[in-house]
């Protein structure tokens, strides 16, 4: 859950968003974040070694606590497109 959704406070769409950076991180680790932690530590689980930039880049956008900071889908799209990442089906 996203960190206003844990603190009850009022949230919006990008509580999406941190949610889809939950599943990439886990899709790419093989296992949920916090599964050995007590406490929420996802830029702990963003490791440059084995992520590539545009990985790194799209997690850091979308597992912003602050939502004001988060990216909205539009921004996450422009985060790709600015790395040079192609579109499926490209």
């Amino acid at each position: 859950m996203a960190p206003e959704v844990v603190r009850g406070e009022a949230y919006g769409p990008k509580v999406d968003i941190w949610s889809l950076g939950i599943i990439g991180l886990e899709m790419v680790e093989g296992e949920a974040p916090y599964q050995r932690e007590a406490r929420l530590r996802v830029r702990c689980s963003l490791n440059p070694r084995h992520h590539s930039a545009l990985l790194r880049d799209f997690l850091r956008c979308c597992l912003q606590a602050d939502e004001d900071r988060r990216c909205s889908a539009q921004e996450l799209l422009q985060v790709r497109k600015s790395k040079g990442a192609q579109s499926p089906g490209s």
